[in-house]
């Protein structure tokens, strides 16, 4: 450590701002590129060194929920920020905060019983699966995943654009099958006039086409470099944008989902009651000879 004297009181409080901008850095969607955690870290190790001694450890905590929310998912994107976390660690528990090392021991055991290294092959094939379906449904017969203009619906024109990222692309098309999905279980329902009808139909036909094409006016050479708000980049907005979408749409489904079961259960009570009432009804009394009636 560094003595400061004096002038020790100003290490602490720019460490309060260290620990915002950690937060900030590593839960950011950059938060997944390697350079930013790396960069992250540059000032709690300064600032611990100049006198903040307590500093490693609100970050060593923040440092556990990064691992959650990055390694339990499909991780492949965000590999290179998972190591500098583990290189991160080391140098926390280097620091003060050898409590890190137990969390994370058993952080990792349960990433492995979970799936672990298998979780960042995951999502790609799922999202293929889904590019594949699309005209296969509009054709009836199973299309190269390059047809995808077969499709139909106003976010079709968008599922083969090169212009956007492949991210946003996989997002589009898990829109343009979920908004598909939540209209024709609403209209089988006899929901059409409902506010999730309406929702969902503006999704697919307004909202995520104006967010993509608000996209497509971005400068092609700074779409997905340029900073626009907080850290942020017209590709990452726009994926965060779609991800809002999509979670829209699943709630939808959600409702539908409990609006239909409501009606299983009614018809079901329905039943009980009628089928109950008629098995009393209906059982045939058991007739006694009048031989034994007279024994």
């Amino acid at each position: 450590m560094i003595d400061l004297g004096p002038l020790a009181w100003m290490v602490h409080v720019a460490a309060a701002f260290a620990i915002a901008f950690f937060a900030q850095s590593v839960f950011s969607p950059k938060g997944r590129e390697a350079r930013v955690v790396i960069r992250a870290m540059i000032p709690v190790v300064i600032l611990t060194l100049l006198g903040a001694g307590w500093l490693p450890h609100p970050v060593a905590g923040m440092l556990i929920g990064y691992f959650g929310s990055r390694a339990f998912g499909p991780w492949g994107s965000a590999r290179g920020g998972l190591l500098a976390a583990v290189i991160a660690a080391v140098v926390l528990m280097q620091l003060g905060a050898s409590w890190l090392l137990f969390p994370l021991f058993f952080m990792g055991l349960g990433w492995l019983a979970s799936g672990g290294p298998a979780r960042g092959r995951r999502r790609a094939p799922k999202v293929q699966a889904e590019v594949a379906e699309l005209p296969a449904q509009a054709t009836g017969t199973p299309l190269p995943v390059a047809a995808p203009s077969a499709a139909e619906g106003p976010l079709a024109p968008f599922l083969a654009d090169a212009r956007l990222p492949a991210q946003a692309r996989a997002q589009l098309v898990a829109l343009n099958l979920r908004t598909q999905e939540a209209l024709s279980l609403l209209k089988d329902q006899g929901l059409e006039g409902t506010e999730g009808f309406f929702v969902a139909r503006a999704i697919r036909e307004e909202y995520a086409p104006e967010a993509v094409q608000a996209y497509l006016k971005l400068p092609r050479s700074l779409a997905d470099t340029g900073v626009i708000q907080d850290g942020k980049t017209g590709a990452a907005l726009l994926s965060e944008q779609l991800e809002l979408l999509l979670d829209g749409v699943q709630d939808i489904i959600a409702g539908s989902l409990q609006s239909g079961g409501q009606a299983l259960l009614t018809h079901g009570r329905f039943l009980r009651e009628r089928f109950a009432k008629a098995e009393q009804d209906l059982r045939v009394p058991v007739m006694i000879p009048a031989a034994d009636k007279v024994k």
